[in-house]
């Protein structure tokens, strides 16, 4: 079969399927936001996809051909449970580069790990570094043959394939609306010189319109339901958005050379 069809294949379907897991994960087992007790879509994205889980099974369907024969022979067990690490690390370090790009050039924080403990400029942790060991073993031990009969079966309907190109096109047009979103966003970010928590600034609007909500069965409108986003960045900003350095201390010191020059 194809080898940009198997890659579609997998992006579409692991994306998917990360969104339904951490949708559950979220609402009953995340210490932070179960505590909440309410169903919040997990993505940036307005459909149900996250593109990272979609990255992630790919790097986990290569990694789950791969083979240690040094170790393997003698050591099954152990083979596995070395190519388990080789799984998270990797899945760990493309949930480090991904959210860094984010926080480097959109100033946009998808996710926020800064409260658990051992974070790496809370985008990694050790705690999830943990889950995505646990799903690496999982994967390889229960879904990695279903993926396999998954694309065999797909290799003999070819037509299926359409509905790979229909979601695709779905996703498209979300990218479009949700890079709309983003730049506003990235916008107010630079006018601050903050970099935003994405999940924190959303509860927030979902917050304030369901206070609005409640309010409008006592009164006959509220002035929380005229709040634009634009408002609530301003009034709320603390709530969800940290100090970013604008300057490196070397291009500082460029600049200070260059004045007095």
């Amino acid at each position: 079969m194809n080898k940009l069809l198997i890659l579609l294949f997998l992006f579409s379907s692991g994306s998917i399927t990360g969104w339904v897991i951490e949708l559950f994960f979220r609402r009953y087992l995340d210490p932070v936001e179960s505590k909440k007790k309410k169903w919040v879509n997990p993505g940036f994205f307005v459909g149900p996809y996250l593109p990272i889980y979609g990255s992630g099974l790919i790097v986990l369907y290569i990694l789950g051909h791969i083979s240690i024969p040094s170790v393997g022979i003698e050591h099954p067990i152990l083979e596995k449970l070395i190519i388990f690490v080789i799984m998270a690390a990797c899945m760990t370090f493309l949930e480090f580069v991904t959210g860094m790009i984010f926080i480097n050039h959109f100033h946009l924080q998808l996710w926020d790990y800064s409260s658990y403990w051992g974070n790496i400029k809370g985008v990694v942790c050790p705690l999830f570094s943990l889950f995505w060991y646990a799903l690496a073993a999982f994967y390889y031990l229960v879904l990695h043959p279903q993926v396999n009969n998954a694309l065999n079966w797909l290799s003999r309907n070819l037509a299926f394939s359409f509905f790979i190109g229909f979601f695709y096109g779905i996703f498209f047009l979300d990218v479009v609306y949700s890079m709309q979103l983003m730049v506003r966003i990235k916008t107010l970010a630079d006018e601050y010189q903050v970099v935003v928590k994405y999940n924190a600034y959303k509860n927030k609007l979902i917050e304030i319109r369901e206070e609005a909500k409640e309010r409008s069965y006592f009164f006959f409108s509220s002035r929380l339901s005229s709040i634009s986003p634009r408002e609530v960045f301003d009034r709320y900003r603390e709530n969800f958005s940290v100090k970013r350095m604008v300057m490196t201390p070397i291009i500082k010191v460029a600049d200070k050379v260059k004045k007095h020059d």
